[in-house]
């Protein structure tokens, strides 16, 4: 996924980079603006879109629940551990 395809997909969302930024956790919207500049996004960051689009897709036919936020999977960790 290029820089502008990331781009595209967040406007055809209506998000702002601030958006994306809340939902994958990244705390400068400098990184968003590189990502979206550049000729070849991180694999990682590819993976999350994938997986926003299949949260997404799966919240407009009804089978998404959100489970755990990251906090709670923190503490989960800390209770087996």
């Amino acid at each position: 996924m290029t820089g502008s395809q990331l781009k595209t997909w967040r406007q055809e969302r209506g998000w702002k980079q601030s958006d994306l930024m809340e939902e994958l956790e990244i705390g400068s919207r400098q990184t968003i603006t590189t990502w979206e500049t550049s000729d070849e996004i991180p694999r990682l960051v590819e993976l999350a879109i994938v997986a926003l689009d299949q949260i997404e897709a799966c919240q407009r036919i009804g089978r998404y629940k959100k489970q755990f936020s990251p906090d709670e999977i923190s503490k989960l960790r800390k209770i087996s551990a």
